[in-house]
């Protein structure tokens, strides 16, 4: 036992990670939106980031997994997070990016639409696996807390699963640990064994692009996942706050303005546009992904309106026309839960024209918008970069969570 955190024989006593875990003093949160190769938006703001944080610390060498005591994602987003929570750097990450897109969105001919997934799933898993180590939940070299999001197919439950050593399930069955079951006959796989390439494919297996992905929880049956953006957690950021303070969950750190600060970023989002889709003609299963997209989106907003209604926020973006960005909306009494800021970078000509100064074409901006256009991946980065120069600013990281 060391710092309220148990180890397995033959590990290392002490991480930096579990070290953190149990550190006094307020902890910072940064959650990545699912969204394919859009994810290349999100690394160019937290480029962005890193640089900014550097500068305030007076730390050249900072990495975010320095700054931040959980790092957790979506889809695209949990491999990000996963890197950065490993003490990758952007750069990195962004390198990454550049070499596994190309390779995991390749079309293969034989690969029929309706009847297989649209990309070879192999191809991911040997890039996550070549980019993130072979390594389990709970032998991988954390610099810090990570956390996914994925949806179970087998029992349509979402599931959080979390590098924390407190999580009900680290060691399996909580009951077969109690009892003192030896770990070769406990009939649940405990989290700590699930290796983070798995983990990370899990949350990322996009419906229609990649097949579904399969993880022992129990000995001889394995649980079916897809993508976390199925979930009402495609923006993870209300989860991560949840994962955070509800102790169950195996971190139950503090409430408050000064002791929690959530930091969110987006993949480039655009509210769902499509005066055309109720059209006869169209086919049904284009009607279902424009109505599943529509609640995407609608949960991020949610996701949004929560944070900043109950949160301390410095720079609230709009939810909608009619409540703006709810500042000063809390009920009478209730203190922040959390100080908040909310980051992304819109695809759409309007955003981008009036707030970064970029032109784009009607043609550039429906590519930009795909999930799996592999070429955009530059442009990405830099409308990012650009936002990222543009959005970040001192006040949005409280001196309170200085390091």
């Amino acid at each position: 036992m060391t710092n309220g955190v148990e180890t397995d024989a033959g590990e290392a006593s002490a991480t930096p990670w579990a070290e953190r875990l149990d550190r006094p003093g307020p902890k910072r949160v940064l959650a990545l939106d699912g969204g394919g190769v859009r994810g290349a938006l999100t690394i160019g703001i937290l480029h962005e980031m890193e640089r900014h944080l550097r500068c305030k610390s007076g730390r050249p060498d900072l990495v975010l997994s320095d700054y931040f005591d959980l790092i957790g994602g979506t889809s695209t987003g949990a491999i990000i997070a996963a890197g950065l929570a490993l003490g990758r750097t952007t750069q990195d990450i962004e390198s990454l990016y550049r070499d596994m897109g190309p390779s995991i969105f390749r079309r293969v001919l034989h690969r029929l639409p309706g009847f297989a997934a649209r990309f070879n799933p192999l191809h991911l898993e040997r890039a996550l696996v070549d980019q993130l180590g072979p390594g389990t939940l709970g032998n991988a070299a954390w610099r810090c807390g990570f956390c996914a999001v994925a949806k179970r197919v087998d029992t349509g439950s979402s599931w959080v699963i979390s590098n924390s050593p407190r999580s009900k399930y680290w060691n399996g069955d909580p009951d077969e640990t109690e009892l003192g079951v030896p770990d070769h006959q406990r009939s649940v796989t405990p989290n700590r064994d699930f290796p983070i390439a798995k983990v990370v494919q899990a949350s990322a297996a996009a419906p229609f692009f990649f097949d579904l992905v399969k993880i022992e929880v129990e000995r001889g049956k394995p649980g079916v996942f897809f993508d976390g953006a199925i979930t009402p957690h495609g923006n993870p950021s209300l989860q991560l706050a949840m994962s955070a303070l509800i102790p169950d969950y195996g971190f139950g750190w503090r409430a408050g303005e000064d002791e929690l600060l959530i930091i969110s970023v987006g993949t480039g989002a655009v509210r769902p546009r499509k005066p055309g889709w109720t059209t006869p003609p169209l086919l049904a299963i284009w009607k279902a992904l424009q109505a599943l997209m529509s609640v995407a989106y609608d949960n991020s907003q949610l996701a949004i309106t929560l944070l900043q209604w109950l949160g301390s926020t410095p720079d609230p973006v709009s939810v909608n026309s009619e409540i703006g960005g709810v500042q000063n909306a809390r009920p009478a009494g209730v203190r922040p839960f959390w100080s908040f800021q909310r980051y992304d970078a819109p695809l759409e000509q309007g955003w981008l024209r009036t707030v970064l100064g970029i032109e784009c074409s009607t043609a550039e901006i429906g590519s930009l918008q795909k999930l799996d256009a592999s070429g955009n991946i530059p442009k990405l980065f830099e409308i990012g970069r650009i936002a990222g120069k543009k959005l970040l600013a001192d006040a949005h990281f409280p001196k309170a969570f200085d390091v």
